[in-house]
């Protein structure tokens, strides 16, 4: 059974170059990265299998959100 990829928590933080965060995922051990210093957004796992482009994962992002802020 292939579960849809959501994110259920952000954790935002500050480095010297920016804004980073982390957002857990509904899939075990699967996270989503961006560390604030100006790189794109990734994964951290090392599972090949899993194909999203970081358009993708900031759409996700977002709509969690947006969801997050309507229950508010």
């Amino acid at each position: 059974m292939v579960q849809r990829l959501k994110v259920t928590s952000v954790r935002y933080f500050e480095t010297r170059r920016g804004l980073g965060y982390e957002c857990k995922t509904n899939i075990k051990g699967l996270s989503i990265w961006n560390d604030g210093n100006g790189g794109g957004t990734y994964f951290s796992s090392n599972d090949n299998s899993i194909v999203y482009s970081e358009q993708q994962l900031e759409s996700l992002i977002d709509e969690y959100e947006n969801v997050k802020t309507k229950n508010k």
